[in-house]
């Protein structure tokens, strides 16, 4: 007898015999958001997946110089950062009402569009940068690399050699302008087929701020340190070139900011146990880590730059590092500390929010320990830095943030311009805002740079907030736990509080979370000011005043720091072992 033959013999005696039941409720169909919310939430993991099989190949190649096919991942996922998918995501978005969870679909959005533009723009990028690896430009009679231009002219004595220097590498810069030219054109088109009103909104999605009202930080900034500036650069131009400061060029701007009076306490060898020594007191081993892993073989093909790469978060946080000598070596070093121990202490259980997303505040982390370069307690301690030797070295390294503040204000505000001003010459824009924010005058040669100078997405959006918040929080820490704040436990499980919330807090709720009402650019500026014994002061809110969070994440709450934060060398939290932290992909990169 077939076998479905008693079960419908019995539906039909309890069709007869058995009591009436009442009417079944009819099945309801799947609505939109639930379907929605099942297939983002595939899409999310595929990516997740994907972005550890790249990353353990990264590791590979940074590590050991052997080659590896990055691109060969995308084989057979080829629909994955679609057009189709990014509108399913952005339509989710549309129906979620929960600030959380807008938040990481936000993310997830973002990073789905980094991913469609880097496959679309894939030949026009990989065109650039092979073209920028074969530039040269011809030296004394020897061909020398372009990407080695700036270490030429910061160990080049003569100014007229530094000059001609920088004038060599015009001829091959236009070339390269071709190519950047192109792909800017192209990535316009792109913005705007992923539904972007323009430029402009995709960046201020990516940035996750107003760029309007920072724009308008960034032109408080230029007037407020206009005058502190020049003074600041005077000094150093005629100490370190026995010029005055309006008779340098660009070209010797790399030699201005050289750290010479350290180099020697920062020897080969030593960057890993400074670094080391320095996270120890606050009661942290990375070494008895078991989700950290230290790659410190010096070996001939591995890539001597530091770099600290989050396979997953947290259970397998991985940094690579080859010895160096010098205090950028040291500076690098101490930067991917800063990226590791927030990998590795994260608690976050949404992927989206635990890496995905804005990396300003992850930024900010690492700012804050690659600033202990420029703190007199640290440079003591761990390098034996003092006396004049220390105060020269100070006052050259607080000159240089500075520079950087301002020149990245002046970025800021060229590409805003840029994209609202269709009809303006790029390059007499690019004269006028970038001579007024170096304060130095713009020869051709620097005008061929507004191309190679520029970047992707207002990317000084993430630069402001980061150095504002890193100075914010070394503020908090001193006045916590005392000057040298690195020496205490306590401020290690103050750090593990903020770094266990992964990359879910904003700026703002960081901020909000060290007691203060939000960005504040004053504290940076007060250091910097106090070192270089200039007065420096903003006559303006709190950044944060100006700008407000994201759209729809008004209401958005956190969970509390957790009273007793992670210990050092613990497993990962519970339903995290696998869990996967993809990179913060740069759109065009």
């Amino acid at each position: 007898m077939h076998p479905r033959i008693p079960a419908l013999l019995a539906l039909a005696l309890c069709l007869t015999a058995c009591p009436k039941a009442p009417p079944a409720t009819p099945v309801q169909p799947v609505g939109e958001a639930q379907r929605l919310t099942q297939e983002v939430r595939a899409l999310s993991l595929e990516s997740e997946k994907l972005l550890e099989e790249q990353y353990r190949l990264v590791w590979v190649y940074w590590t050991e110089g052997r080659h590896v096919d990055v691109a060969g991942t995308y084989a057979g996922k080829e629909a994955l950062f679609s057009l189709e998918n990014l509108r399913k995501i952005d339509r989710l978005r549309q129906l979620t009402k929960d600030p959380r969870e807008l938040r990481a679909l936000t993310a997830l959005h973002s990073h789905f569009a980094g991913e469609y533009l880097s496959h679309a723009l894939a030949e026009l990028n990989d065109a650039a940068a092979n073209l920028e690896a074969s530039l040269t430009l011809s030296v004394d009679g020897r061909e020398v690399r372009y990407r080695d231009l700036e270490r030429l002219l910061a160990n080049e004595r003569s100014a007229t050699k530094r000059r001609a220097l920088y004038a060599a590498a015009t001829p091959a810069l236009e070339r390269l302008n071709q190519t950047l030219r192109r792909r800017e054109l192209r990535t316009e088109e792109l913005v705007r087929e992923m539904g972007f009103e323009s430029y402009e909104a995709f960046g201020s999605e990516l940035r996750q701020t107003d760029l309007e009202r920072l724009a308008k930080l960034a032109e408080e900034i230029l007037q407020a340190t206009q005058e502190p500036y020049r003074v600041v650069m005077e000094r150093l131009s005629q100490r370190e070139l026995g010029l005055p400061f309006n008779q340098i060029t660009r070209a010797d701007i790399p030699r201005l900011f050289r750290a010479r009076e350290v180099e020697d306490a920062f020897p080969k060898g030593e960057a890993l146990l400074k670094a080391h020594g320095t996270v120890a007191g606050m009661g942290i081993d990375l070494d008895a880590m078991p989700n950290v892993k230290i790659d410190a073989r010096d070996l001939p093909r591995k890539n001597p730059r530091p770099l600290s790469l989050p396979v997953q978060v947290p259970a397998d946080v991985r940094m690579s590092f080859k010895p160096g000598t010098g205090v950028l070596h040291q500076a690098r070093v101490l930067h991917e500390f800063g990226h590791t121990l927030h990998a590795a202490f994260t608690q976050e259980s949404r992927f989206e929010l635990a890496r995905l997303g804005n990396p300003t505040v992850g930024e900010a982390y690492s700012a804050l320990f690659e600033d202990l370069l420029e703190d007199p307690v640290w440079l003591e301690e761990h390098a034996g830095v003092i006396g004049e030797q220390r105060a020269q070295y100070l006052a050259a390294s607080s000159a240089h943030k500075l520079y950087l503040i301002r020149h990245a204000a002046g970025r800021l505000l060229y590409q805003l311009e840029l994209h609202r001003r269709v009809e303006a010459d790029p390059k007499e824009l690019y004269r006028t805002l970038m001579t007024r924010t170096d304060d130095v005058p713009m020869s051709d040669e620097d005008v061929a740079r507004y191309l190679v100078d520029q970047e992707d997405f207002f990317q000084s959006a993430d630069s402001f907030r980061a150095w504002f918040l890193a100075g914010q929080l070394q503020g908090q820490l001193k006045a916590r736990f005392g000057p040298a704040w690195w020496r205490t436990p306590d401020a290690g499980a103050f750090l593990k509080g903020l770094w266990a919330r992964g990359n879910a807090l904003s700026t703002r709720e960081v901020a909000q979370a060290l007691g203060e009402q939000g960005i504040a650019p004053d504290v940076l500026l007060l250091r910097l000011g106090t070192t270089l014994q200039v007065p420096m002061k903003l006559d303006l809110k709190r950044i944060e005043d100006l700008l407000p969070p994201a759209p729809g994440l008004e209401n958005f709450t956190t969970p509390p720091t957790p009273a007793s934060p992670p210990p050092t060398g613990a497993k990962p939290a519970p339903g995290l072992e696998n869990f996967t932290a993809p990179a913060n992909t740069a759109p065009g990169a």
